[in-house]
C-alpha cells in the first residue's frame, strides 16, 4: 500500500482519542467539552462563577439554611447557589472538581452538574433524585434536591 493511501486510512486525531480509547476519562472529557451546546456552555460558566463565589461565603448549617430558603419563594440565585455549592462541598461522596471559569475542559463533576440542571429543567424529578443520590450523602439528599430545583428555577428567571 502506498504512503498516501495509508494516510487516508488513518482516523483523525480527534477520532483516535475518542474511538481508540472509549473508556479513557480524559479523552471523554475532551469530547464532551467539544459537544456542549451554547446554552450548556453558558450554564456551565454561570455555575462555575457561582461555585467560585460560594467559596468566599461563610459556612452555614445546611438544614437551617434550607429551612430559611424554603420560606422565601423569591430567594436570590446567589443565596441558593451559595447554599447548594456549600452543601455539595460538605456532603458530597467525594470532593467535587469544578474548574475555573473560562476553562475549556469539562470535569466529570461538571458533566454531572449539567445533567442535574437538565433533569430539573425538564421536570424529571426521578432522574434528578437519582443524580443527587449518586453523589450526595443520604442525610442531605432531600435538601440538595430542593436546592438544585430552586437554583435551576432561579437560573432560568435571571
Amino acid at each position: 500500500m502506498s504512503a498516501s493511501l495509508a494516510r487516508l486510512a488513518l482516523p483523525s486525531d480527534e477520532d483516535r482519542r475518542v474511538v481508540a480509547f472509549p473508556r479513557c476519562p480524559t479523552a471523554e472529557r475532551i469530547h464532551v467539552a467539544r459537544t456542549l451546546t451554547d446554552d450548556q456552555r453558558l450554564d456551565l460558566e454561570r455555575l462555575r462563577w457561582l461555585a467560585l463565589r460560594s467559596q468566599l461565603a461563610p459556612r452555614a448549617d445546611l438544614e437551617r439554611a434550607c429551612y430559611i430558603l424554603a420560606g422565601q419563594p423569591t430567594a436570590s440565585l446567589d443565596r441558593l447557589a451559595t447554599v447548594f455549592f456549600r452543601g455539595l462541598s460538605e456532603r458530597a461522596s467525594s470532593e467535587m472538581v469544578i474548574y475555573r471559569p473560562g476553562a475549556v475542559s469539562v470535569s466529570d463533576d461538571e458533566s454531572w452538574l449539567l445533567r442535574l440542571v437538565a433533569a430539573c429543567r425538564d421536570g424529571q424529578d426521578a432522574a434528578a433524585g437519582a443524580l443527587v443520590a449518586w453523589r450526595v450523602a443520604p442525610s442531605a439528599r432531600r435538601w440538595m434536591r430542593f436546592l438544585s430545583a430552586a437554583m435551576v428555577r432561579a437560573l432560568d428567571a435571571a
